[in-house]
């Protein structure tokens, strides 16, 4: 087995490995959420709330292996492909350090002090703020971008 192809596998395994933990997650807060229950939601939110610091560290592994596979197999750093990548994968850190760090963070606090019982309209509003559900909408949409742009390379 030849090194381009070592680091070609550990950035993929990094990236799906982030979208998971990132993601994963994420669906069963929100299922969580959905049966109204603050009991059903807590463990998940606290749990979820501690992820952060690893997906991003899985996040940034899949970019310095990819950057690695795009040194080891000769392409060019700047092709048009790569640069889609480059500022599609720069938006998806920023949205993950900032709205999508914060959020989990937020309901875990609000589900810790919170009894059994029915959701407050305080873990509502942390559910349904527009602000938090347009980046998470955003930030799906640009891990699809990066997904189509790795496997379609358009422009090249």
């Amino acid at each position: 087995m030849s090194l381009p192809y070592v680091l070609l596998f550990l950035h993929i395994t990094f990236f799906i490995g982030a979208i998971t933990i990132s993601y994963g997650p994420l669906l069963l807060v929100r299922l969580a959420y959905q049966t109204d229950e603050v009991a059903n939601l807590r463990g998940l939110a606290v749990v979820h709330s501690r992820l952060g610091p690893f997906t991003f560290v899985m996040y940034m592994l899949g970019g310095i292996f990819g950057g690695l596979t795009a040194i080891a197999f000769g392409f060019d750093l700047l092709a048009p492909w790569l640069v889609i990548a480059y500022v599609a994968f720069a938006i998806v850190l920023f949205t993950g350090v900032t709205e999508n760090r914060t959020w989990p963070l937020r309901v875990a606090e609000a589900v810790k002090r919170t009894p059994d019982g029915p959701l407050t309209s305080e873990i509502r509003e942390l559910f349904m703020n527009r602000k938090t559900l347009t980046v998470l909408a955003i930030d799906i949409v640009w891990v699809f971008v990066i997904i189509f742009d790795m496997v379609i390379k358009p422009f090249s």
